[in-house]
């Protein structure tokens, strides 16, 4: 079961979970399950921030995640 879902946040209040802000989007990292989420970061109403996606954190994702950080970098440079 994943540690992002609100029922088992209330279970589990203590246990850790990083939140990365990235524009309207928090990525919620869970070290020890080696999970995540993305959550939208500014709903209005609770019932809303809960987690679009979750999954297993697999070999490989951070150079996806730097090829498209370098991508967004790109773009910023035209703005």
């Amino acid at each position: 079961m994943s540690r992002h879902t609100p029922m088992s946040k209330a279970r589990h209040p203590d246990a850790p979970r990083e939140h990365y802000e990235v524009a309207h989007i928090t990525f919620e990292i869970d070290p020890d399950g080696k999970t995540f989420a993305l959550i939208p970061g500014q709903a209005h109403q609770a019932k809303d921030r809960r987690p679009l996606f979750s999954g297993h954190i697999d070999k490989g994702m951070h150079e996806q995640l730097r090829e498209l950080a370098y991508r967004i970098r790109q773009l910023e440079m035209d703005i």
